[in-house]
């Protein structure tokens, strides 16, 4: 059983229309479970105004918001997929717009795990086949095998 995973944090089919949304979404699960701090959500958005988290892949729009570990009690991993793509600021842009349809959530309370996690991420995120996986999704259960066997096991042989 993973550790960085918690069946309450995988959403499929949300209905969110805002980025806000899908950060009080799966913010305020990680706030009630206790795993981040009562102002987790505004540190999300706080760091998304200011580097924004969108991804453009080849068969999806991405977005991997994080805060600062400052903000996270017990480091987890969370999923959100849209059922209508959400607009983020594009990661690294000039003010571009990516239309996103899966959301990965980085709660880390340690600086090195939030890397190792982004860069692990992004690299699944290159796999075509991997985010047709997750967009067809049809339960939490089969998200969290299929999150628990592409990321969460190598994440946490990383960071031991």
């Amino acid at each position: 059983m993973s550790n960085l995973l918690d069946k309450e944090l995988i959403v499929l089919q949300s209905n969110a229309q805002h980025y806000s949304d899908v950060f009080k979404e799966l913010g305020q699960t990680m706030i009630d479970k206790g795993y981040a701090n009562a102002n987790y959500i505004e540190g999300l958005l706080e760091r998304e105004a200011n580097f924004p988290t969108g991804i453009q892949v080849e068969t999806a729009g991405i977005a991997l918001p994080h805060t600062d570990a400052s903000f996270v009690k017990k480091s987890k991993i969370g999923l959100l997929v849209l059922e209508n793509p959400v607009q983020f600021g594009m990661m690294g842009g000039d003010g571009e717009k990516v239309q996103v349809n899966i959301v990965f959530l980085l709660g880390c309370s340690e600086g090195n795990q939030h890397l190792l996690a982004l860069q692990k991420v992004i690299e699944l995120i290159q796999d075509a086949d991997f985010v047709e996986k997750i967009l067809s999704l049809e339960s939490k259960n089969e998200a969290y095998e299929l999150l628990s066997s592409n990321l969460t096991i190598q994440l946490e042989e990383e960071v031991k």
